[in-house]
């Protein structure tokens, strides 16, 4: 009896299932991150950060403090965003129907 390696084609396929799950997995991890960004200071450090800027003199060098200030700001709504899509992105992927492999 011979038995025939997978093809690359399954085995994507199983790879693909597999990230799938994982994924399926950390919803709940990402859904307490995606609260906590939401909850508390968090919430509104971007905004609070961005009504200070016109308190510090705009410079153009790295490392200013409106440079600082203004990397923050980027860096706190980039990390939300990616969350709010990272959980968007696996709620539907949970809601996918299971493609079954024929035996």
């Amino acid at each position: 009896m011979t038995t025939s390696s997978p093809t690359p084609a399954e085995l994507l396929a199983q790879r693909n299932e597999i990230d799938r799950q994982i994924s399926i997995a950390n919803l709940d991890g990402l859904k307490a991150i995606q609260a906590a960004l939401k909850s508390g200071k968090v919430a509104t450090l971007a905004t609070d950060l961005e009504a200070l800027l016109s308190q510090l003199a705009p410079s153009g060098e790295m490392g200013s403090p409106h440079s600082q200030a203004t990397n923050v700001i980027t860096t706190v709504r980039n990390v939300t965003n990616f969350f709010d899509g990272e959980v968007a992105r696996v709620q539907a992927l949970a809601a996918e129907p299971q493609v079954e492999e024929a035996a």
